[in-house]
């Protein structure tokens, strides 16, 4: 069985450089009934890099990326945990995708995280950040898409998936339920994002894994075909992360830095 982004990304924490920015706070911050964990970086410059783990994740799985991101762009960096997951509550049982992104903003409003947003996601959080963008151009002045879940890989590999996740029909706990809901929600979350992608006027760097990393050779080539095709679009560019396969947070943190930098000086033409 194939480990599938949208659900089963492994979070692996890593020891943050001492010469890198401060260490960030960490709260919970109520939203719509229930709390978020949120750790921000606070930095000087007037924008703020929002950073959407994959499926079924934790903040930590960015490992030191938030920290030099930071210390590369002097902006404020902020990671959470999706509801659900990490230390974050569960949330209601009919959230939805939509719902997610204006409890986020919610939190990010709290916290006085600065209106002016680049959003960063990996896997399904790429999808996550697309949806973002969309809703709230006004906020979001570019988007970092790493190794990212999207409805153009959806619909060319059709039912097949569903073939890759365990069905989770009697959930044991509060990730369970969160996991089952993700999964419940993730076609119509596909559908939704699919046609506003091309229509997204803001930045956008493509990362793709170096390493084709699907058990599916049709997959593969779906996913890198994706990629390019999302890169294509005027404003965009796409970027090979080498010898990273899906897990570039850990394997090639440069590359997702080096995007995030490109994307800010772009947005500041």
């Amino acid at each position: 069985m194939v480990p599938l982004p949208l659900l089963f990304t492994v979070a692996l924490a890593a020891p943050v450089p001492a010469s890198t920015a401060a260490l960030p706070a960490d709260t919970l911050v109520d939203v719509a009934g229930y709390r978020l964990h949120v750790e921000v970086i606070r930095g000087e410059r007037p924008v703020a890099f929002v950073l959407e783990e994959g499926g079924g994740t934790m903040l930590e799985n960015w490992m030191a990326v938030p920290e030099l991101i930071a210390a590369r762009t002097g902006a404020t960096v902020v990671t959470y945990d999706r509801a659900g997951f990490g230390d974050s509550g569960l949330g209601p049982a009919d959230l939805t995708p939509d719902a997610q992104v204006e409890d986020l903003r919610e939190a990010l409003a709290a916290l006085d995280v600065p209106e002016r947003r680049i959003l960063v996601g990996h896997s399904y959080g790429g999808l996550m950040a697309l949806l973002h963008a969309a809703r709230h151009p006004d906020e979001v002045v570019g988007v970092v898409l790493v190794d990212g879940m999207n409805p153009r890989f959806v619909a060319a590999v059709g039912d097949w998936i569903y073939s890759t996740v365990p069905s989770i029909e009697d959930p044991a706990d509060d990730r369970e339920r969160a996991l089952k809901r993700l999964v419940d929600t993730f076609g119509n979350l596909a559908a939704e994002v699919g046609p506003l992608e091309p229509m997204l006027e803001q930045p956008i760097a493509v990362i793709t894994a170096g390493v084709p990393w699907w058990d599916d050779a049709a997959a593969r080539d779906e996913w890198r075909a994706s990629h390019e095709a999302i890169a294509a679009v005027e404003g965009r560019w796409l970027v090979v992360a080498e010898g990273s396969r899906h897990q570039v947070a850990r394997e090639a943190p440069d590359v997702i830095v080096d995007a995030t930098e490109r994307v800010l000086a772009e947005t500041e033409r």
